[in-house]
């Protein structure tokens, strides 16, 4: 029986047309620093910071950053989180979610700059968030989702997680002994997998109330394209 819903939020839920932060961080970095982007960005997911420029700041030195590259990095938060939009449809699927199971939000991401959850309404529809800066583990790592299990008290097998990442979301979901669903807006081939995984696949959200209505009434087809 599934017992809970778990949405992932960047290139699931929203989206920027300023593209991720992460990656223009990247683009900005001189020669000699770029070796550092790894460990920058994973400390900038998994370690909770106040501010961007909280997160920039404790870099400044480590990594040599000058003024000018602290100000592009800072705006690169600013405009994605700025400029972030619900994919359309994106509100109704998980209102109509809502009515069905228990939701949340599990996220790689950082704690700043998330005005846009209260901006989208993404907060008053979801009021549980688990974010990786904030458990200090990212998904796929098992942790990530063992937090969402012991914020939630369900079993694994009581647990969806929708989300757009294969990798993250939907082989750490099922490594994790929970349901996946992938959603896959570009229809890109299927990565080899398990055929027997509890994996399902869908072009957009307002497919997934169903899904999971499905699935509650025993429905049991990991091929199939939801």
């Amino acid at each position: 029986m599934i017992r809970a819903v778990v949405f992932d939020l960047w290139n699931t839920l929203v989206f920027s047309p300023a593209g991720s932060p992460f990656q223009r961080m990247k683009d900005l970095l001189q020669p000699g620093q770029e070796a550092l982007f790894p460990e920058l960005a994973r400390d900038g997911m998994v370690r909770p910071y106040p501010s961007v420029r909280a997160f920039l700041g404790a870099w400044k030195d480590p990594a040599g950053f000058d003024d000018a590259q602290l100000e592009a990095m800072a705006q690169a938060f600013l405009e994605a989180s700025g400029q972030a939009q619900c994919f359309p449809g994106s509100p109704e699927a998980v209102g109509a979610v809502r009515d069905l199971a228990r939701v949340a939000l599990l996220s790689n991401t950082q704690t700043f700059g998330l005005e846009l959850l209260d901006r989208l309404g993404i907060s008053g529809r979801i009021r549980t968030r688990i974010l990786s800066a904030e458990i200090g583990a990212l998904k796929p790592e098992p942790a990530a989702f063992e937090a969402v299990q012991r914020k939630l008290g369900v079993f694994p097998g009581n647990l969806v997680m929708v989300g757009d990442n294969w990798v993250d979301d939907v082989e750490g979901a099922v490594a994790a002994g929970w349901t996946a669903i992938w959603v896959n807006r570009k229809a890109k081939p299927r990565p080899d997998h398990d055929p027997d995984a509890p994996i399902y696949e869908v072009r957009s959200l307002d497919r997934v109330p169903e899904l999971i209505q499905g699935l509650q009434e025993g429905q049991r087809c990991p091929t199939c394209l939801g």
